[in-house]
């Protein structure tokens, strides 16, 4: 288990202290950042470091654990600024902007990476300096809940559908009330079910949403996909969509209770703990996210997301260069 964070107390600093530091401070390979990728590597834990291909070129980094660690100075990282300026008496013109625009790309780095599936981590240098042992505890719990999502992941994904009818501000909602033994019982879920064989994602949805409501979706709208992964089911992906117009007559469902909820509502529903993260994304348009669910029980115990990584690109086609006229290819005048 991890150390416990201890609060560090700021303490100003003596200015010719911190202009010493400044003249002799260095961009990557700083002695904090040797310090904890040495103690890293002896947990057998192995990355990357200030990769270029990674945005913001994290200190450390592993791609396979999507996993970005920074280690921050207090002073080029603002730590405690507002208190820290007042010890600043000369070229305040200069420094003041200048850490205030590292803090800035600091919060878009975390949220890029964030929105590309990475877990960012940041550690002040006292932290690394006085307590060591548990920033490394940290980081390696981390390694060991993703290597256990991995793990179940490699079992193979069962597939299901997962839809939410939307008419005028509310959500159709199943109360899971009627089946003995099941997963969801006493929950309120979307409507969805089990691919069939043959079927890809939209079908599914259409098909299930017949079937337990009755009614035709004729638009609908791919929202992203959700890994549940429990220690007590088979690991499952959902795809998760937002019904935008149907026709037909709604019939009573064999699996549940049927009912139109205020979106405002339904957040305050007896849901599983994930689909708070995921159902306040169905309001956004833009890309499909991806989530990653970790749960012991009907406890959640990670969440990896809500990512958006972007699509790989196309590979242009090469163009064949045209011969010079009266002339062939040696394939051709072989």
């Amino acid at each position: 288990m991890a150390k416990e964070k201890k609060e560090h107390v700021y303490t100003p600093r003596d200015p010719a202290v911190v202009s010493f530091t400044m003249s002799h401070i260095r961009g990557k390979d700083t002695g904090i950042e040797l310090k904890l990728r040495k103690a890293l590597y002896e947990k057998g834990f192995r990355y990357r470091c200030n990769s270029s291909r990674v945005f913001g070129h994290p200190d450390i980094v592993s791609q396979k654990h999507k996993l970005a660690i920074f280690c921050d100075s207090e002073f080029w990282h603002g730590y405690h600024f507002e208190e820290a300026k007042k010890n600043l008496h000369s070229h305040l013109d200069y420094w003041i902007p200048k850490i205030e625009k590292n803090m800035e790309r600091d919060v878009l780095v975390n949220e890029e990476l964030k929105r590309q599936g990475y877990t960012v981590l940041r550690y002040w240098g006292f932290e690394i300096e006085k307590e060591l042992d548990r920033v490394v505890d940290d980081i390696m719990s981390h390694v060991k809940t993703f290597e256990e999502v991995d793990a179940m992941r490699k079992k193979g994904l069962v597939k299901t559908t997962l839809c939410y009818l939307e008419k005028e501000d509310k959500y159709l909602m199943l109360h899971r009330i009627k089946e003995e033994g099941d997963v969801n019982a006493g929950k309120w879920i979307g409507v969805g079910g089990h691919f069939e064989e043959g079927e890809n994602a939209r079908q599914c949805a259409i098909r299930e949403v017949k079937e337990e409501t009755g009614l035709t979706l004729t638009k609908l709208r791919y929202c992203g996909y959700v890994d549940f992964l429990n220690s007590e089911y088979p690991p499952e992906r959902m795809y998760v969509f937002k019904g935008l117009s149907w026709h037909g007559e709604m019939i009573e469902c064999d699996e549940g209770v049927l009912e139109w909820v205020e979106k405002k509502d339904v957040l305050s529903l007896p849901l599983w703990e994930g689909d708070r993260i995921f159902l306040p994304l169905l309001e956004k348009d833009g890309s499909p996210f991806q989530l990653t669910l970790l749960y012991h029980g009907d406890s959640l115990k990670a969440a990896f997301g809500p990512a958006y990584p972007p699509r790989p690109k196309k590979k242009a086609k090469k163009k064949r260069r045209a011969l010079p006229k009266g002339k062939q290819s040696s394939k051709l005048s072989s």
